[in-house]
């Protein structure tokens, strides 16, 4: 027996039911054609959900293989989104100046899980206002400034002695030392690597930069992410209770600096500094900044501050066990420019091109984020030829950037010396390698994570060889895509003392 069965079905009941899903259909076949017209090409996809059903790969290698079934420059449907894709140079550079491609969705990255923004997922001039004044706060408390290598280095030396030894798990080390430099600037405090609260703000950190992504359900479907959390289905309340749980760990702070705070306190983090503009906009009746933007910024700020840095120097420490010629290279340069008696300063760079070489390739082959941030037409624009209609997703493929031949001859081959010039003499950082981005959007961290990488690298190989038990060269390129991409199996490290 069917379950219709159970139910009477009058003709005008029927009718509607008829004329309803009639509607659906051609509504849904109107919209892909207008799409057709409009849109680049691209795969079609089902109604509703659009391409979301066929993503059974990281989304950033599908991405990757449409653009080369379609072209450089396609478009899909996912979820309610028509979206926009770039997978090259030539039309990648003209986007990252597009000032009509500098919005972001009307969603913010959570959708259907929290609904505070920070101000790295607004547009528009709230986005200018809070990107221009976390700028000014960040330089005010010595982002950028000598100040700043300063309190990188001194938390290097305090790094160093926990990795001396064997089997050392190198990125559950590294992860809260690169998080205290962001948490100075944010909180004015270096914290000890025992200090309960931030083992435990790193931990729920860590969680959510491995469950979430950018390009998730929540950006597409966030009615459907609604239900599933509501329903605890899939990893959507893991991503909930990470992002409350950091938020909260973050209002602590918060609250504790609004106990002593004052307008005329110094300022030396940026909690205080935005607390300060806080004031003085309520009290010319302008209430832009926040108390729960506040919060939000201070979570997203640590959270890039910590995860990118980190990923990255993983990265760096699995191709330097792969290929340990390159260690012996670096020490070389090491051993020339610096030696062993004084710290590396980040103006050492300059005399040290194959250093610098090796952690570009460590960039590109490693592309950290492997998709550039939901961004979203203002207003309709064209990329080249194609037409970018208002609203439009648009994703930047920045892993195929980073592999695209005629720009990386032999793309999947590690190679530093791709970015040596003058007979090696010179490192060359092409316009086209873009792990932070590029343009008005770009990362704001990324003068920070440079120094960082330089110094964390070169401070190790300064002091220790680096070496693994077990290297498979099959298994060095593999990833998992959380928030980073990041390698899936970094071995065991061994941190030998050098003897001079």
């Amino acid at each position: 027996m069917f379950l219709l069965d159970y139910f009477e079905l009058t003709n005008p009941l029927i009718s509607i039911i008829t004329g309803l899903s009639f509607f659906v259909i051609f509504n849904y076949l109107v919209s892909q054609v207008n799409r057709l017209v409009r849109l680049p090409n691209g795969p079609w996809g089902y109604p509703i959900v659009g391409y979301l059903p066929f993503i059974k790969d990281d989304i950033y290698l599908v991405f990757d293989r449409l653009a080369k079934k379609y072209g450089p420059v396609f478009s899909l449907k996912l979820g309610k989104h028509d979206t926009v894709v770039i997978c090259d140079w030539e039309h990648l550079k003209v986007a990252f100046a597009d000032e009509a491609l500098l919005a972001r969705p009307h969603e913010n990255f959570y959708a259907g899980l929290i609904d505070e923004s920070s101000f790295i997922e607004m547009s528009g001039d709230p986005w200018r206002e809070h990107r221009r004044l976390s700028i000014q706060i960040l330089r005010d408390v010595g982002f950028g400034k000598s100040t700043m290598e300063t309190l990188i280095t001194r938390e290097i030396d305090q790094f160093l002695p926990t990795i001396e030894g064997e089997k050392i798990d190198f990125t559950k080390k590294i992860t809260p030392s690169v998080s205290n430099i962001i948490s100075c600037f944010l909180f004015g405090q270096n914290f000890e690597y025992s200090d309960p609260y931030k083992i435990e703000l790193d931990e729920q950190m860590e969680k959510l930069g491995q469950v979430f992504e950018f390009t998730g359900i929540q950006a597409f479907l966030p009615w459907l992410t609604r239900i599933l959390s509501y329903f605890k289905v899939a990893n959507l309340e893991q991503i909930k209770r990470a992002i409350n749980d950091s938020d909260n760990l973050v209002q602590e702070k918060i609250d504790e600096r609004m106990k002593s705070y004052s307008p005329s306190t110094e300022i030396v983090d940026y909690i205080d500094g935005y607390l300060q503009e806080k004031e003085k906009r309520k009290a010319k009746g302008d209430h832009i900044f926040n108390f729960k933007i506040l919060k939000r910024n201070v979570t997203e700020f640590f959270g890039a501050g910590s995860e990118t840095v980190a990923t990255t120097l993983s990265w760096t420490m699995n191709y330097l066990v792969h290929f340990p010629e390159y260690q012996e290279k670096i020490r070389s340069e090491i051993s020339e420019i610096i030696g062993y008696d004084r710290k590396p300063n980040y103006t050492d760079r300059n005399q040290m091109p194959f250093t610098m070489a090796f952690l570009y390739e460590t960039q590109r082959i490693g592309s950290v984020i492997a998709s550039n941030l939901l961004r979203r037409a203002s207003r309709d624009t064209k990329i080249g030829q194609y037409t970018i209609p208002k609203d439009t997703l648009v994703i930047f493929n920045l892993w195929s950037i980073h592999r695209e031949e005629k720009l990386w001859p032999d793309p999947e081959r590690f190679d530093p010396n791709r970015f040596l010039t003058d007979n090696g003499t010179k490192a060359f950082k092409p316009p086209y390698l873009v792990p932070f981005s590029s343009g008005k959007r770009n990362c704001l961290g990324e003068g920070l994570a440079n120094v960082e990488l330089f110094l964390y690298i070169v401070s190790i190989l300064q002091r220790y060889r680096i070496k693994s038990e077990k290297i498979d060269h099959n298994l060095c390129s593999q990833s998992v895509l959380g928030v980073a991409r990041r390698p899936k199996y970094l071995p065991k490290l061994t941190f030998k003392r050098l003897q001079h």
